[in-house]
């Protein structure tokens, strides 16, 4: 039975599709904490969330580019009361085939852009990106999740490739039962050349029979995710 992906506008291919999922706590928010307080998590992030949900062996064969799709206009879902004076905590905005999701705290305010693949009939997402700046003026993270069904050692890794060009390697640096995640810095220059990107890329790893996945990777909507990623103070 051949596999199908959504997304939130709809069947756009009868083989490869993205569905968006959307969430109010953040994965980039998960590694803020991580990286400088050592401790765990005082809420539980999107990804723990899905971890319960996501299949242990859940991978896909080789996606082919997806049939592009009319743009949406972002649309947010939350939004300030007239007059407000502070921010809501958590707001979404979506771009395309991405998410922009904020949490405001007493520390700071924190963005991502996010895209969730899931496979239609299987509850739960597949694999799951995120990409931000957790901490101002350090590097922006790509964050990366899949399925634990993988092969781990020396410099595990996925690899993200556009028109068969390597773009960004995301070195495993966890697992859970719920899920691996691997984890990279972005430069700028790279951030944005990405936004230039007209066509799907791919992210790839090794399972464990050592067994190579390729999980689609759309570009629709990222430029314009991306330029309101980097309006965030």
């Amino acid at each position: 039975m051949r596999r199908q992906l959504r997304t939130s506008a709809g069947i756009l291919d009868a083989r490869s599709q993205l569905r968006l999922a959307q969430g109010s706590i953040l994965v980039l928010n998960s590694i803020y904490r991580r990286d400088r307080t050592r401790t765990a998590m005082s809420r539980p992030t999107i990804l723990a969330l899905s971890m319960s949900v996501l299949a242990a062996g859940a991978t896909l064969a080789q996606a082919p580019a997806q049939r592009p799709a009319p743009q949406r206009p972002a649309q947010a879902q939350t939004a300030p009361a007239p007059g407000a004076v502070s921010q809501p905590d958590n707001t979404t905005a979506t771009y395309g085939d991405w998410v922009m999701r904020c949490q405001a705290s007493v520390a700071a305010r924190i963005c991502e852009i996010v895209q969730t693949l899931e496979q239609q009939g299987q509850r739960g997402p597949i694999a799951l990106v995120a990409i931000g700046r957790p901490v101002k003026d350090e590097p922006i993270k790509l964050v990366i999740q899949v399925p634990p069904n993988l092969s781990l050692g020396d410099k595990a890794s996925v690899r993200v490739t556009v028109a068969d060009k390597d773009e960004a390697l995301a070195v495993f640096q966890r697992c859970l039962p719920g899920g691996c995640f691997a984890e990279a810095s972005l430069s700028d220059e790279v951030f944005k050349r990405w936004r230039g990107f007209g066509e799907a890329g791919q992210m790839r790893y090794l399972d464990a029979a050592k067994r190579e996945v390729a999980l689609p990777l759309s570009f629709r909507g990222f430029p314009a995710a991306a330029e309101a990623l980097q309006r965030e103070p």
